[in-house]
Parts: structure tokens; sequence; C-alpha cells
């Protein structure tokens, strides 16, 4: 009778000792991949920019950052070439512009923050804002004249 006290103490002992482990896991909330319904373009602030530029945004599936890159319309040789993020009122949250001569395309990265597409202040800031929309546009534009003049070979 003892020994079996003994074994079911020891049981009970035994069984005290050992506590379940769990492991947490923390799942970062995938933004939705950038596109133009996640991401629109949208006019932007000054009018007396040119809306021929290219937009692309890229990112991957389940994706925590992308970037978003405005590129000059072909042969315009514009002198700038502006990205605007725009926050759910309509304000300028970040603008980013290339110059040069002529400017060729501007980038700017944007991360996911807890499930909201969202850029920072500036290039390398840790301080982020929403965003809501994209404009994407170039300045001083002139197009190249591809004619020919009669009586010389091309």
């Amino acid at each position: 009778m003892i020994s079996a006290v003994v074994l079911f103490l020891s049981a009970i002992t035994v069984s005290n000792a050992c506590v379940p482990t769990t492991t947490t896991t923390t799942t970062v909330p995938c933004c939705t991949m950038l596109s133009q319904s996640v991401l629109p373009r949208r006019t932007p602030s000054s009018t007396a920019n040119q809306q021929c530029s290219v937009l692309q945004r890229v990112s991957s599936t389940c994706p925590v950052d992308g970037i978003v890159v405005c590129a000059a319309a072909q042969e315009t040789n514009p002198s700038s070439v502006i990205l605007e993020f725009f926050d759910s009122a309509g304000t300028v949250v970040r603008s980013q512009d290339a110059t040069g001569s002529p400017a060729t395309s501007v980038t700017v990265r944007v991360v996911c923050v807890n499930g909201v597409w969202r850029v920072p202040s500036a290039t390398g800031s840790a301080t982020t804002n929403a965003i809501a929309s994209v404009s994407c546009s170039q300045l001083g534009s002139v197009g190249r004249d591809l004619g020919y003049v009669i009586g010389t070979a091309v």
C-alpha cells in the first residue's frame, strides 16, 4: 500500500513539474498589393504640372513595403518629374521630385504598417503618413522634332 502511495505521489510531482509551453508568433498584417485600385492616381496639386508621365507601383504578395515610380513620358525631355502622395483628405503628405536636363524618373519607397500603406515623411525618415492616392507629373516638357529637311539624306 505504501508503494502505491509513493508511486501516486511521485506521478503527481512529475506532472506538476511539467508545464506545457506554447510558442506565440506575431503575424505582421499584410497590405493589399499596390495597384491602381489600392493607390489610385489623381491630379497633381499644381495645375501647371503635366500628367503625361508614367506611374508604376511595385510590391510583392503580402507586402510589407513597395516602391512607387514616376517616369517621364518618352521624348518629352522635362526639367522636373514630381511624385506626390495624398492622404484621404486630399492633403499632400509627401512630395518628391527629380530635376535634370532632362529629368527621367523619381522613386519613393512606401511601407505597410498594420495593414495600411504609408509613406515616410522624408527620405530615410522613421515618421510615416497614411496615403490614399498618388500623383505623377512633369514640368517643362519639350518634344523632339523628328522631321526632316527636304533635300537632305537622313
